[in-house]
């Protein structure tokens, strides 16, 4: 597939457009000039639900979205990933994907929503410098959390059917059913208890959730890297579908934001009040329809041509 600047899929739901979006020089009634949005630099993509399709026990890349991402390379455009999974996962999708053809690789890997660092190497030391802090942080953090939930977990193990948890001394997570509103109210019953222990937020993905310090997060991730590569906000793309992808999609960090048709619902409402684009396609075909309305020729960040 080509990115060819072609019109954006009929049914596609996008966020109010400001004039100064547009790409064109104006000027407020109040004489202030207004300075438009510039050709996204980078695009920041989650992972499971936005660019990846079941391949027997495991998951990869298809081959649609590895030629997209090449063209992405070709006009000058980086793109990073921004998972809740750890280095190690994204690492083996990204080499099945090499494998396949993908010439484009990712400038930087940002995993399990605390830190980031390339597919090789050691990275910047900027980057280094956060991951060292952002882990410092966790474990300080986590053995809080963890204490605050003694005695609780007997009771939610049964009444939650968790599938799996993760005490570990950076980590705090569960698996329960993504069914009904189990999840919801297993997140909403983890914030209750834990209003004691200052920071804490409670994210999910799916059946996944999981607790961290509010400084940390996929949104703050993605602004440590941003710094560290001197992008402005109008020139990073954000895409994702589930509610940890929030604080990286609704307009605090990145201008350009996106999801695709089979997102949360909260992420679809999130992106629209950040002026974003829902698209009409599902999965990573959502994806590719947002890389064709904000990376096509002659595209500002707002997704018009300029």
């Amino acid at each position: 597939m080509e990115l060819r600047g072609i019109p954006l899929c009929p049914g596609s739901t996008t966020g109010v457009v400001h004039p100064e979006y547009t790409g064109i020089a104006m000027t407020t009634g109040a004489g202030v000039k207004v300075r438009p949005k510039r050709r996204i630099r980078c695009v920041v993509i989650d992972l499971d639900g936005t660019m990846l399709v079941p391949a027997g026990d495991a998951v990869r890349i298809p081959h649609q979205m590895v030629t997209a991402l090449n063209e992405l390379g070709r006009r000058g455009v980086v793109w990073c990933t921004n998972s809740g999974r750890d280095f190690e996962d994204q690492a083996a999708i990204l080499r099945r994907a090499v494998e396949e053809g993908l010439q484009a690789v990712p400038d930087a890997i940002m995993f399990n929503e605390a830190y980031v660092r390339p597919l090789q190497g050691r990275g910047l030391p900027a980057w280094r410098a956060w991951n060292a802090a952002a882990r410092q942080s966790l474990r300080e953090f986590q053995p809080r959390v963890q204490a605050a939930l003694r005695g609780k977990l007997d009771r939610w193990r049964s009444s939650y059917q968790i599938l799996r948890e993760v005490l570990e001394e950076e980590t705090t997570a569960f698996l329960v059913p993504n069914e009904g509103e189990m999840a919801a109210r297993f997140a909403a019953e983890l914030s209750v208890v834990l209003r004691s222990v200052m920071e804490a937020v409670v994210l999910r993905n799916g059946g996944w959730v999981a607790v961290l310090p509010s400084h940390l997060g996929k949104g703050q991730v993605l602004a440590t890297y941003m710094r560290s590569r001197l992008l402005e906000s109008d020139e990073v793309l954000a895409i994702g579908d589930q509610l940890n992808d929030i604080s990286m999609l609704n307009g605090e960090v990145a201008d350009a934001v996106g999801c695709p048709s089979d997102a949360a619902a909260e992420v679809k409402s999130a992106v629209l009040d950040a002026g974003g684009t829902v698209a009409a396609q599902p999965g990573y075909l959502g994806t590719l329809e947002l890389l064709e309305r904000y990376c096509g020729p002659g595209r500002s960040s707002s997704g018009q041509r300029s």
